[in-house]
């Protein structure tokens, strides 16, 4: 569930080198280079350059020779240019040409490989190159040669070494001093791994973690663990050691912080309302697999999801995909009891008339309540009947199927433009909080992010969504 988060912010500072063209996106961003056609069946062979094997705790030099190309098919006289060079599927870098040689910074290297890994630990990682070379001919003609794959390796530096004993919070919230320090919980689920939930009324509240071993009568401030960025907000990040920055929790409430000594990373979660809902039951073996809900965006611990229930399945909910923290028989409006015919069962959820619904979930602090609505879709905007009207109406809903694996089916576009799909389960609930897409033939939910990419609709077209395995056509 976790998307890949990709923290270009952490590594800015670091230097860099100039790439030779200007055809990439930023370093740490997924490849997204326009495909180019071939031309013809010219090929270029590479080699891993002479820096194939790193490690980063004896490495001193600023760049790395890593690529090297060894022939090409392209007639002679051509001028052959590297053109892009993308690890692991999903990250470029800015590179250098010196001859036949390609050089990247070795800090940006570093990084990339953390990214990619998620981890600072010192353990050898593979770098998959997939690499593009341009051949510029005697008149001019550019002509894309296609090349083979290679690997390198790089290993992270040395991590400190993780204290046995433990680790601790100082900050804001009790005072910068050894008898403030708040003792983190070892998870003994996890190897390494540490949580401490805290309490705060203010906001922008600072603070470093220390492993056990720094915290005596006094506290040995350079042994700090932290971010390479003070006040850093982000809810998840790689922690540093030399010379760290305090983390800052922006907002006031109750906060989760996690500690991964194994990775070095950390997380400062808002507690008071879970970032993720999950539903198992009956239906899927009772944690065999848990199904996510999206999340109603801009609204705290609110979730949603159309789901297709058999007659007598159970349900639960929890906040991550696994058990610990679960729900289901709590507040549940009379309205949703009648409509699905809910029942508790031993403190799950029994539903007692099969079919389709909306279910609309909130977890604020202690208050949970789940609700069952109509599995209502609707068309809104350019396409639609009623326009960008606030209220919705019957013309721009969509067909509810009868069937598990059944398809609800749009209205037939009334112009040409963009689509636009949301349901609308609650009153005073704005329409693009609960939005989503079809893109790449899969329903794309908006959920907590911005504005989605724009998929145009020409008129007479109509969407199909398969909620069942959450996939989609216009057609």
């Amino acid at each position: 569930m976790k998307k890949q988060l990709i923290y270009v912010g952490m590594f800015l500072a670091m230097a860099g080198l100039s790439a030779c063209n200007e055809d990439y996106k930023d370093w740490a961003d997924p490849q997204s280079n326009p495909q180019e056609d071939a031309t013809s069946q010219m090929t270029a062979v590479f080699a891993a350059g002479k820096d194939a094997n790193i490690d980063m705790g004896t490495a001193t030099a600023d760049s790395v020779e890593i690529v090297k190309l060894v022939s090409s098919t392209a007639d002679k006289g051509s001028v052959i240019s590297f053109k892009s060079v993308t690890l692991n599927d999903t990250y470029t870098l800015p590179f250098t040409q010196e001859a036949d040689v390609m050089k990247v910074s070795l800090a940006q290297l570093d990084s990339v490989t953390q990214l990619a890994y998620q981890s600072r630990a010192s353990v050898e990682r593979e770098l998959k190159l997939t690499l593009k070379a341009v051949a510029i001919a005697s008149n001019g003609e550019a002509i894309l040669l296609s090349g083979n794959e290679l690997a390198i390796k790089l290993k992270p530096a040395p991590t400190p070494e993780v204290d046995p004993v433990g680790y601790y919070i100082v900050g804001d919230f009790r005072g910068w001093n050894a008898e403030g320090a708040l003792a983190m919980t070892k998870d003994p689920t996890k190897e390494n791994f540490y949580t401490l939930e805290v309490e705060t009324e203010l906001e922008d509240q600072n603070f470093k973690i220390f492993p056990a071993a720094a915290i005596t009568d006094e506290i040995d401030w350079t042994k700090a663990l932290g971010s390479n960025v003070d006040g850093d907000t982000s809810e998840e990040n790689f922690i540093y050691w030399d010379n760290a920055q305090a983390i800052k929790i922006h907002a006031a409430g109750k906060m989760k912080i996690t500690l991964d000594v194994t990775n070095y990373r950390y997380t400062v979660k808002d507690n008071s309302a879970p970032s993720e809902l999950y539903m198992t039951g009956s239906g899927y073996g009772w944690g065999g697999a848990w199904i996510p809900f999206v999340p109603v965006n801009s609204t705290k611990g609110t979730f949603w999801g159309i789901y297709h229930f058999d007659i007598d399945e159970e349900v639960k909910f929890a906040p991550q995909a696994g058990w610990g923290n679960d729900f289901g028989f709590v507040t549940i409006s009379e309205e949703s009891i009648s409509r699905a015919g809910l029942s508790d069962s031993g403190g799950n959820i029994k539903i007692g008339k099969a079919g389709w619904y909306l279910v609309y979930v909130s977890v604020v602090g202690n208050e949970k309540t789940v609700d069952f609505y109509a599995p209502h879709v609707y068309l809104i905007g350019g396409t639609a009947k009623g326009g960008w009207a606030e209220q919705l109406t019957e013309n721009d809903l969509f067909t509810i199927p009868s069937t598990a694996d059944g398809e609800f089916v749009s209205p037939a576009f009334s112009a040409s433009d963009k689509v636009r799909i949301c349901v609308h389960p609650k009153e005073n609930l704005d329409w693009w909080k609960t939005e989503f897409i079809v893109l790449a033939g899969k329903i794309a939910y908006r959920g907590n992010g911005s504005d989605q990419e724009a998929v145009e609709g020409t008129m007479g077209q109509k969407v199909y969504l398969k909620f069942g395995d959450n996939t989609g056509e216009i057609k």
